[in-house]
């Protein structure tokens, strides 16, 4: 008798269940069907963005009334702030890529070569008073070093008489 009542309990809410689903089913009236022309005809309505179609946008302009703009609280200012540092850095740092931005006039030849006998000469006149410069300065030691070898021959000579070895 109590599995009687269990099997009719059962029965009665899978009964209930699929009473409730029917019922939040779509109606078939003519209101509901007009409405999912106007959709169907919207999905299949094409839109122009930049040089490509799109079909399917949907326009509804009831969703941005309720929009609220949110606000950045101070965990998330303090990461973005952070965020941006970092980018800072990593653009100082990171060099770009090398690119040739070489021109056609870059490669002509240099304009430089038209006057090549002129630097010949400045670099001719720069060396001549670098040389005499050089010669200036080492006059001196040269007067000492053949000093030098004078004083050291006499005193080799007087050294070798005193000595007997000549």
């Amino acid at each position: 008798m109590v599995f009687q009542w269990n099997a009719v309990a059962v029965t009665t809410i899978v009964l209930v269940l699929m009473q409730a689903q029917l019922s939040h089913s779509r109606p078939k009236d003519s209101k509901q069907t007009v409405a999912d022309r106007r959709r169907d005809d919207e999905l299949t309505r094409e839109t122009q963005i930049g040089e490509s179609k799109v079909y399917g946008l949907i326009h509804d302009e009831s969703e941005g009334k309720e929009a609220i703009q949110e606000k950045e609280d101070l965990h998330s200012k303090i990461l973005s702030m952070f965020d941006n540092v970092q980018q800072k850095i990593v653009k100082l740092l990171n060099s770009g890529a090398v690119v040739d931005k070489a021109t056609p006039k870059d490669y002509e030849p240099n304009p430089i070569e038209d006057y090549e006998a002129l630097r010949k000469g400045i670099v001719n006149v720069v060396d001549f008073f670098a040389k005499q410069i050089n010669a200036i300065i080492d006059a001196p030691k040269n007067i000492l070093r053949k000093a030098n070898k004078n004083f050291t021959k006499t005193l080799n000579d007087f050294g070798s008489k005193l000595s007997g070895l000549e």
